[in-house]
């Protein structure tokens, strides 16, 4: 599981990406807009590791903040269209490295792995809140 993560990391750096910016770009250009919120959770990051990306890519004018119509309060975060060119030159290499890795385990591997990353941690979940439970008595 670390090693995966440090692999991501290793991409970043090689792109010149941080791994807040490269999370952001990534679920955008998948999900069209999202809220913080929603961007915290997907990511597992801090909520000021988001925001700082989110100020970096309106500062370069490649996000755009969008109020909900239903309710006023909620903000989606949203590519511009000079911030889609530029998440999918950045991050497209990403979904290509992805796909080959995907394409070579092959399908039925790919399904195992997602099963057990999920049986990872639904189960390390379980394990985390016992041992919080212990220590707060």
């Amino acid at each position: 599981m670390v090693k995966g993560s440090k692999l991501y990391q290793e991409w970043d750096k090689h792109n010149q990406l941080s791994g807040y910016l490269t999370v952001i770009l990534y679920e955008l250009i998948l999900r069209g807009k999202l809220t913080q919120r929603e961007l915290v959770d997907l990511s597992g990051m801090p909520k000021q590791s988001i925001n700082k990306g989110i100020r970096i890519l309106q500062e370069k004018e490649y996000l755009q903040m969008t109020v909900d119509q239903k309710d006023k309060r909620i903000k989606f975060c949203e590519l511009t269209e000079s911030g889609k060119l530029y998440a999918q030159k950045k991050i497209q290499p990403l979904f290509e490295l992805e796909n080959k890795t995907a394409e070579k385990m092959g399908i039925e591997k790919m399904e195992m792995l997602l099963n057990l990353s999920d049986e990872w941690n639904d189960t390390f979940s379980h394990f985390l809140k016992e041992q919080k439970g212990k220590e707060n008595k």
